[in-house]
């Protein structure tokens, strides 16, 4: 007499056959898609695997008994359903290795704040220049070196421990250590986001990171001047100046000239390679800044400055953006004076790339400036500019960054004055030469009359 084997509920087995007929009404019970694979004394689930095309018995081997059956309707159940909601294949393998193999490889994936910071690093100075894309960022340049260290380096340096791996903790004191609402709240937020990025823990890591607000909302007052107020302050620095200063004095007052007529960034003019001697390239030659035959008061700029630094968007052409020869020759621009600036040796990469700039800002604050911030002349630079009916794309381009820059920056810092004279002067801007004809003919010029022809010839530039 065979030994009957009791399976659960109420029914009763006996033998081989019963556990047969116990497979073979189980099998209908899978999910839709899944079926049971029998090969002798050996149990697999066969399904069509994502990112293949037929339906092939995967392992594991349940082996042949009640309880691999039934666990193996179990897992069935969890394959169809992660059949249903997961659709990356990598995750799928990661998913069903760890949880229908039983695989859960420990990898070592601690990493310290010191190597973190080390991979950042190596990263960016692998990349290349943010403005100017063929230039490849140099580690032994100083204004390289200097760019990390104000946008990377000053996050770094918060950390007290860098041998430490990361904790919510550590991050979360270090950002507020600037106040919110900051732009270097926000500047850290997004250098402290590239941290957590390495992190092993990192979607944890940023999801925290995500509840606090890194938006700007304290913004510092954008200054402005005048044409008139630069003149009058111009002038009169100029006359006060002692003897034993007039040479220093003369020259930054030539500095902050070229800055309003060209609308440059303070320490660009630095960078000046034809103020007294020609510049040739492709043939083409731009005449030094004191020589009368350049008439368009060409400038060229280099990629580097006298002092070893680099300007912010490489080498360009400038034009002037104030075009009035009273003023251009009131101002000296003709007459180059650029002041001797030479670092000290030693000095740290941001002392020296700053320096030029910092020197310019503490004279015009010592010699009492209407403003303090030195861009407020490049913005003055770029309202003349539009003031005298140049385009925007040529403003841009002579000022070294795009239209849209131009349009979302430049603009949001207007003079009050200014503004009036453009509204107000807006009807004596140049006209197109069909207006112009048109104007010269409803005044009774006569268009065949040869000076006249001459003129338009020489304004509209016609053949």
């Amino acid at each position: 007499m065979s030994k009957k084997i009791e399976v659960g509920g109420d029914g009763n087995f006996d033998g081989f056959q019963d556990l047969l007929k116990f497979y073979q009404n189980t099998s209908k019970q899978l999910s839709k898609g899944i079926s049971f694979k029998r090969q002798g004394k050996y149990l697999y689930l066969q399904f069509i695997y994502p990112g293949e095309t037929k339906r092939l018995p995967h392992k594991p081997d349940y082996g042949f008994s009640y309880e691999s059956i039934i666990k193996a309707k179990e897992n069935a159940h969890r394959i169809a359903y992660a059949l249903d909601t997961i659709t990356s294949v990598t995750e799928f393998t990661d998913w069903y290795n760890k949880e229908i193999l039983g695989k859960n490889e420990v990898t070592d994936d601690r990493i310290t704040y010191r190597e973190i910071f080390g991979k950042i690093e190596q990263k960016y100075f692998s990349g290349k220049h943010k403005n100017v894309k063929s230039q490849k960022r140099d580690k032994d340049a100083i204004s390289y070196q200097a760019n990390f260290d104000s946008y990377y380096g000053c996050v770094f340096k918060r950390f007290t421990d860098w041998d430490k791996q990361p904790t919510w903790e550590d991050i979360k004191t270090v950002l507020f250590t600037w106040k919110q609402g900051t732009k270097t709240f926000k500047d850290s937020y997004t250098v402290i986001k590239k941290i957590v990025s390495y992190c092993p823990n990192r979607d944890k890591l940023l999801a925290l990171l995500s509840e606090i607000d890194c938006q700007q909302t304290e913004y510092k007052e954008r200054q402005s001047i005048s044409l008139e107020q630069f003149l009058e302050w111009h002038n009169k620095t100029l006359e006060d100046a002692p003897d034993r200063y007039r040479e220093c004095t003369t020259s930054w007052l030539w500095v902050a000239s070229m800055c309003v007529v060209y609308g440059l960034r303070p320490s660009e003019i630095a960078a000046a390679l034809n103020l007294t001697q020609p510049y040739t390239k492709d043939g083409i030659t731009i005449p030094a800044i004191n020589n009368p035959n350049n008439t368009e008061l060409l400038l060229v700029l280099g990629k580097e400055t006298y002092f070893g630094t680099t300007i912010k968007t490489g080498s360009r052409i400038c034009k002037p953006l104030c075009v009035t020869k009273q003023i251009i020759d009131g101002l000296n621009l003709r007459t180059p004076k650029l002041p001797k600036y030479k670092p000290r040796i030693g000095s740290k990469p941001q002392t020296i790339v700053n320096g030029f700039s910092n020197s310019y800002r503490r004279n015009m604050v010592a010699w009492k400036c209407p403003v303090s911030q030195a861009y407020a002349f490049r913005h003055l630079g770029n309202q003349q500019g539009e003031k005298y009916g140049i385009p925007q794309e040529i403003r841009a381009r002579s000022m070294g960054h795009s239209v849209a820059v131009n349009e979302s920056t430049y603009k949001k810092r207007s003079n009050f004055q200014t503004s009036v004279d453009l509204l107000t002067n807006h009807s004596k801007q140049p006209l197109s030469l069909d207006m112009a004809i048109q104007q010269l003919e409803t005044t009774g010029f006569d268009l065949d009359d040869p000076s006249v022809k001459a003129v338009l010839k020489v304004i509209y530039q016609l053949p």
